[in-house]
């Protein structure tokens, strides 16, 4: 399960120490929040809000062994 998320971790790990820092987590965050805010009003609507889901991970087909 773990293993979905090593290159989310890996991305947010700027400093590669294999820990994540408030801040190496805040400034992934801010840059999602204002990527999404299309009118740049600092607020997200529910449409803009939309954007930031997780793209849908796609599934291994079941073995037919």
């Amino acid at each position: 399960m773990l293993s979905t998320r090593t290159a989310a971790f890996r991305k947010l790990d700027k400093d590669g120490n294999n820990l994540l820092t408030f801040e190496e987590w805040a400034v992934a965050t801010v840059d999602k929040f204002e990527g999404a805010d299309k009118d740049g009003d600092g607020y997200l609507t529910r449409e803009e809000f939309a954007t930031t889901a997780p793209k849908p991970v796609a599934k291994k087909p079941a073995c037919k062994c």
